[in-house]
């Protein structure tokens, strides 16, 4: 960022008049209110909306959509079969139909899911959208070797083999889906799930007509039945989105400005300046301002105000591998349960802005999320668990971390100054990142090294407990292992089993919470903190609000005030 850049920079989030306009000085001055309501509420249409992004995206094509940002970014263009309501705090959390005129139908004891599809819906050519584009959007994202970054939950869901539509063209051959006409989708499940509507709502329902497939080429123009399509799209560089005339009948995007920019390969200190002097509207990638700009904005009231701290949904902890002596002992584990200082984890991290003391397995953003804290900080107790290990003196054993991580690196030196107050040596041991899979993720390579304390960070693919818990407790894979504390616990598996063939969701949370409780009395998950971000939104922004199944803004929702850009001097 150069001088001048970063002095407007600072002069604007001070509230300063500076660098081609007058700063917009705001009525309301609390920190934080995107999180839980919306802020400058409109329904004005017109404008162009700036986004930017540091890197690019992976892909814009709905059905290899991995990221959250991209996930959130696609309801701009791509209709899924439901979708989050829109809103802040637990309302947008609720499910509701998109595509279809309604949330699925289960049956066969949740095995099957029914959806019908709105009338009239077409793509951006006018063609009418069927039933068998899709099933084709699914097989295409779920089973074929060159989409291969978005999850791959459909298919594990499933029931049936299939090659997939680039080996096998006949798509009747694909019976996890079937179509029984243009406006039926029906879903068989191998197990049941009633949960499932979660998994419709991914962007890989959004439907895909099979004849305009063009592999990997299809995300620089996917077929739009959202409220915008695509102007231009230089992939690696940036997009442009503009109306979607064919749009109708959707209750769930507010559709306000007329244009959308996305710039990629912006660097983070120029996002920031951006931000700041009013030439952009909001980071694409909800990833959060440098701790820099943070550190300015917190210390100007009138930036403050214009900032936001939500939860992402991610979680920092340390796995303690029960295969892994001493810790194949749950007294080992509960001491250093008992050690940890969660206060002091949260400064390594950057103090309460970074994120709040986590004290069990689920984010509160996940149904099934009950606070509980079974291991408050005890050096006493945590002594007496030793005790009670036969390991009166403490021992020693490797603590592994990402070396490319700043904040898990500062909290493992942290982790490990905690355990040594109790007796316990914990080397602290830096690995790649790009080894990470085939290290830390490798059980043989973890018993091998004597890694007992593995730092980690997890965020699930959907807002549910089971989305959470399932990938942490499940197969103990042989390399990119995920279930890190090698754990095999029957009263988790039963929680998690009996919550997918529940019903009702409120007693579907409750097993969720069941699950999460029985986790932590295994004493293998060291929850450490929930993370946050900072996110700036300039003044130009109305109807701003952070979607808590994103954990950032919600893109389909954001407008434009008048009179309030700013505009910086060349």
């Amino acid at each position: 960022m150069s001088g001048r850049f970063a002095a407007c920079l600072a002069l604007l989030l001070l509230g300063t008049v500076a660098c081609g306009g007058p700063a917009t000085v705001r009525s309301d001055t609390a920190f934080d209110q995107a999180s839980s309501r919306v802020v400058y509420p409109s329904t004005a249409r017109g404008g162009t909306l700036r986004l930017a992004v540091t890197d690019a995206p992976v892909s814009l094509d709905p059905g290899d959509a991995g990221l959250a940002y991209e996930a959130d970014l696609a309801r701009l263009y791509a209709r899924s079969l439901v979708t989050y309501a829109p809103g802040p705090g637990p309302a947008g959390l609720r499910l509701v139909p998109d595509l279809a005129e309604s949330l699925g139908r289960p049956g066969d004891g949740g095995r099957t899911w029914t959806y019908r599809l709105r009338p009239g819906i077409t793509y951006e050519d006018g063609t009418p959208v069927r039933a068998r584009d899709v099933k084709y959007a699914v097989a295409r994202s779920s089973y074929t070797a060159e989409l291969n970054d978005g999850p791959r939950d459909l298919r594990e869901a499933l029931r049936g083999a299939y090659w997939g539509p680039y080996l096998d063209h006949d798509l009747d051959h694909f019976t996890g889906v079937t179509t029984p006409d243009d406006r039926t989708v029906v879903f068989h499940l191998k197990r049941p799930d009633y949960d499932f509507d979660q998994l419709a709502a991914s962007p890989q329902t959004a439907p895909v007509p099979q004849a305009k497939d063009t592999r990997l080429d299809y995300e620089k123009h996917p077929l739009s039945t959202g409220p915008y399509r695509f102007a231009r799209h230089d992939v690696g560089t940036g997009l442009t989105l503009v109306r979607n005339p064919r749009w109708h009948d959707d209750p769930n995007r507010t559709a306000l400005p007329d244009r959308i920019e996305v710039t990629e390969r912006v660097a983070a200190a120029d996002l920031d300046a951006r931000l700041g002097t009013g030439s952009l509207d909001a980071d694409l990638a909800g990833a959060g301002v440098l701790p820099t700009t943070r550190t300015t904005i917190l210390g100007a009231p009138t930036a403050k105000a214009r900032a936001d701290n939500p939860l992402t949904g991610l979680v920092h902890y340390a796995a303690l591998s029960t295969r892994v002596r001493p810790f194949d002992n749950a007294h080992c584990r509960r001491a250093v349960q008992y050690a940890v200082d969660r206060t002091a984890v949260q400064r390594a991290y950057g103090g309460p802005t970074a994120g709040a003391p986590a004290t069990n397995v689920l984010p509160p953003t996940v149904t099934g999320y009950q606070a509980a804290d079974p291991y408050p900080h005890d050096l006493a107790r945590a002594r007496r668990e030793l005790a009670a290990c036969g390991r009166p003196n403490g021992f020693a054993t490797g603590l592994a971390v990402r070396a490319d991580r700043p904040g898990d690196v500062a909290a493992a030196q942290t982790l490990r100054q905690a355990l040594g107050q109790i007796g316990i040596d914990a080397r602290v041991t830096t690995l790649s990142a790009f080894q990470w899979g085939s290290t830390a993720g490798s059980p043989a390579y973890v018993h091998r090294h004597g890694l007992g304390v593995l730092l980690d960070s997890w965020a699930a693919s959907r807002p549910t407990g089971h989305a959470f818990l399932r990938p942490l407790t499940g197969t103990v894979a042989k390399v990119n292992n995920l279930n890190l504390m090698e754990l095999r616990d029957p009263r988790v598996t039963r929680a998690l089993t009996l919550g997918a063939r529940t019903p009702d969701a409120a007693r579907r949370a409750q097993r969720w919470a069941d699950a999460d409780r029985a986790v932590m009395q295994t004493a293998a998950y060291v929850p450490l903190l929930a993370e946050k971000t900072v996110l700036y939104r300039p003044a130009a922004l109305a109807n701003v609000y952070v979607h808590p199944a994103y954990g950032m803004y919600d893109y389909a929702a954001l407008g434009l005030r008048t009179g309030t850009r700013t505009s910086p001097s060349p």
